[in-house]
């Protein structure tokens, strides 16, 4: 019997592990993008598979991009599934666990296989909790600087510190001349401030007060010079093993927002020619310092699935350093969806993955000029070169998701 695996694109996850609440909404505009994106996991998918989505695609879509190498999942809706028998399905995998994902999964969640009833994930604990805040990254990472790092690793000194007060805040600032506030929960860079000036503006007291008063505390860090956005990808099996998938470079905007993630990265098109050789070596370095200190942590112990360490690149007083871990994401996220797009991807074509935010029917307008100005192309039966969108465009979508290839290497 072939069991399918279920889907769920549920990005605000951080959010409602924040709330808590087991019936958590998101906010109005993030339950648009969820339903707009829905389809996003078809990425992870063979055609055994499900993806639960109330934004059905049409035939025409589905067949688009199956004849552009894409195994097809099934799409259903939630009740579609739900008087389904025993056994039918070997796991769930939503984006992200959350109390509110286990409430909504209720009814398949004793219809999987025995692995997936048995896993630490498949029921909700008040420490799977720390598994999404920032504060455990904090600590893994002071882990990490700990074990006689590498020289090219940050100082002890550039760690972020929990804060609970104004007061705290503005004490840094005496000490450095900006700096990156975030929230204990948030995702893909929400949840952030960066403070440039040594004084807090009233914008700032607000927005801090609101954190403090709905999670007690911040992570006030050091302001880094940035070259690269780096994230490690990893998966931890049902016995904790740890898995390294690989890394992948993405763009945030100027208040550290996700952007895209580009496909095949090029490292000498995004860093000086004569730090390439040495970004390959810190890389590779670092993703087994990563690995390995996965494999005695709470993720291991807690997560099962995806998981992403974001890390960066920066210059310090002329020097290549690595910040080898900004954050933790339990979940999956769209670092380790490019590397699952590369595969069904020509070996040769490199570009982007990126998100479009608009009007209603903005992505519609956005997909037809961009696929009349860059067709896609097919070699040996892979996407080579052109425009692709991954969400079908209507007159309602405000989000989207796409890859934009050039010409071959």
């Amino acid at each position: 019997m072939i069991r399918s695996n279920i889907y769920f694109f549920n990005p605000t996850c951080e959010l409602a592990v924040a709330n808590g609440s087991f019936s958590y909404m998101a906010p109005l505009l993030l339950q648009e993008m969820e339903r707009d994106l829905s389809i996003l996991p078809l990425a992870f998918c063979t055609e055994n598979d499900i993806v639960l989505t109330e934004n059905i695609p049409s035939m025409e879509f589905v067949q688009k991009l199956n004849d552009f190498g894409f195994e097809m999942p099934h799409f259903c809706t939630l009740s579609e599934i739900e008087n389904l028998p025993a056994n039918s399905f070997e796991a769930i995998s939503p984006w992200g666990w959350s109390p509110a994902a286990h409430f909504k999964f209720k009814n398949l969640k004793s219809k999987c296989a025995d692995l997936f009833k048995k896993s630490p994930v498949s029921g909700w604990d008040d420490k799977h909790k720390l598994l999404f805040e920032r504060s455990t990254s904090l600590d893994f990472l002071s882990g990490i600087l700990n074990e006689s790092p590498p020289c090219w690793f940050i100082r002890k000194e550039e760690l972020g510190r929990i804060v609970m007060s104004v007061e705290e805040i503005e004490g840094l600032l005496l000490n450095h001349t900006s700096l990156v506030l975030k929230a204990p929960l948030s995702s893909s860079g929400r949840g952030i401030q960066i403070i440039r000036k040594t004084n807090l503006n009233a914008s700032n007291r607000q927005w801090i007060s609101g954190v403090l008063k709905q999670q007690s505390y911040l992570i006030a860090e050091p302001f880094l010079e940035k070259i690269m956005d780096i994230s490690f990808q990893f998966r931890i099996s049902a016995n904790s093993e740890v898995e390294y998938i690989g890394y992948s470079v993405f763009e945030t905007n100027s208040n550290g927002q996700y952007k895209g993630t580009f496909i095949r990265p090029e490292l000498s098109k995004l860093i000086k020619n004569e730090d390439v050789v040495k970004t390959e070596i810190m890389i590779k370095t670092t993703a087994n310092i990563i690995t390995k200190a996965l494999e005695t942590s709470v993720y291991s112990k807690l997560h099962r699935g995806f998981l992403g360490v974001d890390s960066m690149i920066i210059n310090s007083k002329g020097q290549l350093m690595m910040q080898p871990c900004i954050e933790i994401n339990s979940r999956m996220n769209m670092g380790i969806l490019s590397l699952f797009l590369e595969r069904k991807i020509h070996p040769l074509a490199s570009g982007k993955f990126e998100l479009f935010y608009g009007k209603k029917n903005g992505y519609k307008d956005f997909v037809t000029k961009q696929t009349e100005l860059f067709p896609p192309k097919l070699l040996n039966g892979k996407l080579h070169s052109g425009f692709i969108t991954l969400v079908e465009a209507t007159n309602k979508n405000k989000f989207g998701a796409y890859i934009s290839l050039g010409t071959a290497r």
